[in-house]
């Protein structure tokens, strides 16, 4: 496969009938996958559950969660499992080649030869268990990690829209079912289907494996036919066959109930509409091209102001954004396409199905124009150039959704392939879309049309109804029952807490870990008096290019409208070109244009930092002169104030979409809010990225055109002042292929030499620049300090965060406390919030750049349960003896594949651009690491984390805010941002 310079091989089996993909690679980044089709016939969620248990022990490694005991004892990039719809997957990566097998070992053995003991079941799938484990009239519930991911998972508008349309749109196949399992339906699956279900699908006959990398495919494929396949014969698997969808007749209607986003800028506006049609069967014989075909006409209905959808949908203000789900899914067997608003009134559901179907049959009529689709193609050639370190893993996963159907398994491998056959087609058929589009939409009958109502009471009636559940079978349980429950428990508890023998998984040591850090060699120029770095990289010809603003000196009043300019800023058109024809220029030529703000903290004091916005930009080679010619009029000439209705459009979809994300992102905003209060930069980033942007969001949108203006205002002073002198340009960076570079820095030049002319002519305000308080005056005047706050958003489970100030990187603890971090999170934490808590996840983390120490949990059913883990690890850490020898080697290979991770050719030298971080400081932390001892963990737990002040958020289902959070000084809010609870001393009385 020329296009991405690798060789693939296919193999069959000869004995089961097991199928091998191998992609022959230069890269020793090698990747091993097996994946076996698992179709449910329910919503028991028994794959999902499968795959958890497998991997809690083995006929040959009989230890306790061998998975997660791996992931201290290897140096792996990436080691998951997964479940999706009709298929489950073990992939993994390493550059080591012990660690290689010694994980294809323990892989293949999880599969092939899993224990699925009913304790595992019991602690993965669900369980019955009393509040008090041993107390019988404690209360009953029900807990289980996968049971409590699930409700996580299914606790956004988007996951229970996306569950009503596929099973409407597939009424009798595999698909109609919640492969990872409704809550609702987790507590009816047994151990004995968990157990048939794998004697019925993990069988080789039934599997793909896929290998990739420089390793010799001989020795992987000896290795798995000693250790898995050569104990089996072959077995029919064709009841497992996916058939095809019984097509509809007629179009069908849905209406379901779904839960209410956090916040809403109009609560009368809060249904979705979503159109779906049932497509391409991928399997079959020539329809490659029609999938592929449908994928690039997704992108031209829907992708940008530019899209056929834009106008008609998100101009008309029938609705606040794209519906869930929107787009073109083509990981089933059989392709499908939606589209959709959400945020629309009752009494417009009909006019936006009326319009979606119209604009269908326009575009049927009428076509794309080329030059709209050329430009798609080209982002698809920009994405098989750009050279991605995780290329062998990511192709490794993709491959699977149609290969383990019999179908093509090189389909991820052949974009350029289909691109090409495309532009034929298109060549030879004028009407090629028109036929296309009336195929598979117009004249297509199997369409469903669901409508979808939020509830506020949506999670509040799931809870009552489980309750209930819960009550009746207490109610019904006999004394013996009740014991039965009770011994179970118990004997869950002590597998918990029993000492795994992890000597029997294989392991490697520190001393593989080479003890020099991997140098990116970078050149150091000027480039018209800034500072410029040029990486020379294999980019596969593709330039990068970087410019940094120093916007300390911007007026600190404008912090709330940062994100939006810097999310927005190639969105609104230019002097030269409105926003359509912006996008579609930029669409044509580059791979993008954008900005992002940052903060970068010195490495000896994580309080100073540099306080940035960074424009950026890359292209293929031949474009490089266009791309930044697009950057300077991006950068001058921006329609800040004069497209409104554009802002209005954008404003909108960003307040809905934020508005549902509090939900499906409760930990990125816990996490931020816990920060806020410790660190000066995570203050400002918490006004403008975290919940109060949530809340203004809907301010602006509510205020309409006066809410539009504000925001144009702001983001064409923050313009003025980044780009019109108030905002210094400290560095550029460029990162191409040696031959591309000339044209690059003359590209850069004239990007610069554009920005200093915009400089000289504009006027400032000195008066205003010298009175004003600045983004700089924010940060310096900073006080620290720690904060309680529980955020109450409709969904079923919690994120818990606790963040406590600590050492810059620099620091002679910080090495100490990095690996620290890695200690409690699998040696405490993972035991007490996922084990026994029922957690999806927890841990631990330490930043050395930012001098911050965190703990949290992720898909949470506890609280306060969970704060008193995170202080129970701190008094673990700090005890003499806690952490042993064994424990700090793996915290070692935990930590260094994080820091020895693979980079992308463009990414090679960000740290020291982005960071600060040259060289001998990079090797100064790892000589640190590598000399760190038990003693060094223990001692920089009891220097600076036992009895420091923990900055504690929590985002959450408002049923588990205790009564003591409004006495104990929390701040109870609501999603909107105003309290719910406040404390006794606020007003003399704890009220609701």
């Amino acid at each position: 496969v020329d296009a991405y310079n690798v060789v693939c091989y296919e193999l069959l089996h000869k004995r089961t009938g097991a199928r091998w993909l191998h992609v022959d690679a230069d890269d020793s980044n090698n990747v091993f996958n097996v994946a076996f089709r698992t179709t449910p016939v329910d919503d028991t969620g028994v794959a999902h559950i499968l795959e958890h248990t497998a991997l809690c022990g083995s006929k040959r490694f009989p230890v306790r969660d061998p998975f997660f005991n791996m992931l201290k004892r290897s140096l792996s990039t990436f080691m998951n499992a997964m479940t999706a719809a009709d298929y489950t997957m073990y992939p993994f990566s390493t550059p080591n080649e012990q660690d290689y097998f010694n994980l294809l070992g323990v892989y293949l053995d999880a599969a092939f030869f899993p224990r699925l003991e009913r304790v595992d079941f019991l602690q993965e799938g669900h369980r019955l268990e009393f509040k008090d484990t041993t107390d019988p009239e404690s209360g009953l519930m029900f807990k289980g990690v996968v049971f409590n991911e699930m409700k996580g998972a299914m606790g956004s508008q988007g996951a229970r829209l996306h569950r009503a349309v596929g099973a409407k749109l597939f009424p009798t196949s595999t698909y109609h079912w919640n492969s990872g399992g409704d809550p609702v339906s987790i507590p009816e699956l047994t151990h004995d289907d968990l157990v048939a279900f794998h004697r019925t699908h993990y069988h080789p006959s039934n599997a793909r494996f896929f290998s990739y990398g420089d390793l010799p495919l001989e020795a992987t494929l000896q290795r798995a036919q000693d250790l898995a396949l050569g104990a089996f014969d072959a077995l029919d698997v064709s009841a497992l066959d996916v058939t095809d969808e019984v097509r509809y007749t007629e179009p069908q209607r849905n209406e379901v109930r779904v839960p209410a986003d956090a916040v809403v800028a109009d609560p009368t506006k809060q249904s979705v509409v979503s159109v779906a049609w049932l497509q391409v069967n991928q399997i079959a014989d020539g329809e490659s091209l029609d999938s592929f075909a449908l994928r690039v006409a997704s992108d031209l209905l829907l992708s940008g102001p530019q899209a056929t959808f834009y106008a008609p949908l998100l101009e008309s203000k029938l609705g606040s954004g794209f519906a869930p789900g929107t787009g073109y899914a083509s990981s089933r067997r059989e392709t499908s396409f939606s589209v959709g608003l959400k945020g629309v009134a009752d009494d417009d559901i009909a006019k936006v199905e009326e319009v979606i179907l119209a604009t269908v049959d326009e575009v049927a009529r009428e076509g794309f124009p080329r030059e709209r689709v050329n430009a798609t193609l080209h982002q698809l050639e920009l994405g098989a150039a750009r050279v991605s370190s995780s290329f062998g893993i990511q192709t490794g996963m993709a491959v699977m959704s149609t290969w383990v159907h019999g179908g093509d398994a090189l389909r991820p491998l052949r974009t350029a392939e289909n691109a090409a056959k495309l532009v034929r087609a298109l060549d030879a058929d004028p009407n090629y879309w028109q036929s296309l589009l009336r195929r598979h939409l117009v004249d297509n009958k199997h369409r469903v049309t669901t409508v979808a109502t939020a509830d506020k009471e949506y999670d509040a009636k799931l809870e009552k109804a489980e309750e209930e559940r819960v009550a009746a079978i207490e109610e019904g349980l006999t004394g013996d029952d009740k014991q039965r429950i009770v011994e179970e428990c118990v004997a869950l508890k002590k597998a918990q807490e029993a000492e795994a023998d992890v000597e029997l998984l294989p392991t490697l040591t520190v001393d593989v870990v080479p003890r020099l850090a991997q140098t990116y060699p970078s050149k150091h120029e000027e480039c018209r008096g800034v500072p410029l770095q040029v990486d020379v990289q294999p980019t596969n010809g593709l330039t990068f290019a970087k410019v940094v603003f120093d916007v300390r000196g911007l007026p600190d009043r404008l912090v709330p409208y940062l994100d939006l300019f810097t999310s927005w800023i190639s969105d609104l058109g230019t002097e030269k070109m409105d926003y359509r024809e912006l996008s579609q220029a930029i669409k044509a030529t580059t791979g993008g244009i954008s900005a992002e703000q940052d903060f970068v903290p010195a490495i000896s004091d994580a309080d100073r930092c540099e306080a940035v916005v960074s424009l950026r930009a890359h292209a293929l080679d031949r474009n490089v002169a266009t791309m930044f010619e697009l950057l300077g009029d991006v950068a001058t000439s921006a329609r800040w104030t004069t497209e409104e209705g554009r802002v209005e459009v954008l404003l909108t979809r960003l307040a809905a979409a934020v508005g549902s994300s509090l939900s499906s992102q409760g930990n990125a905003y816990a996490a931020s809010l816990a920060k806020s209060a410790i660190r000066p930069y995570s203050a400002v980033e918490e006004r403008s990225e975290g919940l109060p942007l949530v809340v203004e969001l809907q301010r602006l949108v509510g205020e309409g055109q006066a809410g539009t203006r504000e925001v144009c205002a702001a983001m064409a002073e923050i313009a003025a002042h980044v780009f019109g002198g108030g905002a210094p340009v400290l560095r550029a960076r460029l990162s191409a292929e040696e031959g591309a570079l000339d044209a690059a820095r003359e590209g850069l030049g004239s990007l610069l030499d554009r920005l200093t002319a915009a400089r000289k002519g504009a006027a400032t305000d000195e008066c205003g620049a010298e009175t004003e308080r600045t983004l700089g005056d924010a940060l310096s005047s900073f006080e620290p300090g720690n904060a309680k706050t529980f955020v109450a958003v409709p969904t079923q489970t919690n994120y818990c965060v606790a963040s406590v100030r600590t050492v810059p990187y620099e620091h002679p603890d910080s090495a100490a406390l990095y690996l620290l971090a890695q200690a409690m999170s699998t040696c405490y934490l993972h035991r007490e919030i996922r084990e026994k808590g029922g957690a999806y996840g927890g841990g631990c983390s330490a930043s050395p750049m930012t001098g911050t120490f965190t703990c949290s949990s992720y898909r949470d059913p506890g609280t306060l349960a969970t704060l008193r883990a995170f202080e129970g690890a701190v008094t673990w850490a700090a005890t003499p003896g806690s952490i042993t020898a064994k424990d700090l080697q793996e915290a070692h290979l935990r930590a260094f594949k994080s820091l020895d991770a693979p980079l992308s050719p463009q990414s090679r030298g960000t740290a020291l651009f982005t960071n600060r971080l040259d060289d001998a400081s990079r090797q100064r932390f790892r000589d640190a690491l590598l000399a760190c001892t038990p003693d060094s963990l223990r001692a920089a737990a009891e220097a600076h984390l036992v009895g420091k002040p923990m900055s504690i958020a929590i985002v959450g289902n408002s049923a588990a805010v205790p009564v003591e959070h409004s006495v104990d000084g929390w701040t109870v809010l609501g999603a909107d941002g105003e309290p719910l609870l406040k404390s006794k001393d606020d007003e003399g009385e704890s009220k609701a």
